[in-house]
């Protein structure tokens, strides 16, 4: 009787599952609908440009980047899946790191987590999915945090950036200089990537080239139009200095309309924190005070499918909350 249940509730949390995953993929294409637009719009114009951008040697590519690592760090890499986005990822984060590192280290969090959870009694299962979790997660959710960080800062020192231009360009100096003293007078990130910018230059590449290779690393639209406002005024001609001028003042109605949807949605946010954190710092707090009562939780199949099922659910409510507090400006 007792295994019929269990039957029972293994498929019902199945079936929940499957139910969640499905809500979760359709809100997040209704959800999204409108980023993707722009985003779609911006490669198309990128593509208008694309072979009058492209450089005669663009194929080639420096030795240090085909060399592959060797070892064991090396065939690590190798198995990642999606390379060529984690090594996007891990650039537009402004990390000095590549996916021998990555690996490696996924794989030693991996390792402790699937041993930690072990050793405190987890079945060799669950251990090895919640060490699959954090070997997988951490690094990602790392990466992640540094590219919001990184590109939070970057919109905001922009403006500022354009303005410097702006100054330099009705002072007579040409792009090429203006850009140069943008890398030399602002801090990171957006000197550095500016300074980028001016090296590639100075090593042949062609002023769109480069610009664009930085908006495919960046992948900000600020920059993107910043990127096209360049490339048109210098397929059509027009004032540059007025153009960006007008951009820069754009861009900061832009991040004040941010800063109001930020203030408005602040209290949602703290509910969503409070009500995402409790559960845990209450499991934590029951692990600390009962262990042999917590670790039901991980041992129990029963309670094992109910925290599967919870966590699903949960996951589902601040996915909701989350996008509903989160505007498209």
């Amino acid at each position: 009787m007792q295994g019929a249940n269990l039957n029972i509730i293994i498929l019902a949390g199945g079936l929940v599952g499957i139910v969640v995953v499905i809500t979760l993929v359709f809100l997040m294409r209704a959800l999204s609908k409108g980023r993707k637009q722009t985003r779609d719009k911006l490669d198309r114009f990128k593509e208008r440009f694309k072979e009058s951008t492209a450089l005669r040697g663009e194929q080639a590519r420096s030795i240090r980047l085909n060399q592959r690592e060797g070892g064991l760090a090396g065939q690590l890499a190798d198995l990642l899946p999606r390379r060529e986005q984690i090594q996007a990822r891990i650039a537009k984060a402004g990390l000095s790191m590549d996916l021998s590192r990555y690996a490696t280290i996924s794989l030693a969090l991996f390792l402790f987590g699937f041993a930690a959870f072990f050793l405190l009694g987890a079945p060799l299962v669950l251990a090895l999915l919640l060490g699959v979790v954090i070997g997988a997660g951490l690094p990602h959710a790392y990466v992640g945090f540094r590219m919001t960080a990184r590109t939070t800062r970057f919109t905001q020192q922009f403006p500022e950036a354009i303005d410097l231009m702006v100054r330099g360009l009705k002072s007579g100096l040409p792009v090429n200089e203006c850009m140069a003293n943008v890398g030399r007078e602002l801090t990171a990130p957006t000197g550095e990537e500016f300074r980028k910018i001016t090296d590639s230059m100075r090593l042949g590449k062609q002023l769109e080239e480069a610009l664009w290779e930085t908006a495919d690393r960046l992948d900000t639209p600020d920059f993107k139009f910043f990127v096209i406002s360049l490339v048109v005024q210098r397929e059509t001609g027009g004032n540059l200095g007025e153009t960006l001028g007008n951009l820069s003042m754009i861009l900061r109605q832009r991040q004040a309309m941010k800063l109001k949807v930020a203030a408005m949605s602040s209290e949602a946010k703290a509910s969503a924190w409070i009500v995402g954190l409790l559960p845990f710092i209450m499991l934590g707090v029951i692990l600390v005070a009962n262990p042999t009562y917590g670790m039901i939780l991980f041992t129990h199949p029963k309670a094992i499918i109910a925290g599967i099922v919870a966590l699903g659910w949960m996951g589902l409510g601040i996915f909701i909350m989350s996008r509903l507090i989160k505007f498209e400006v």
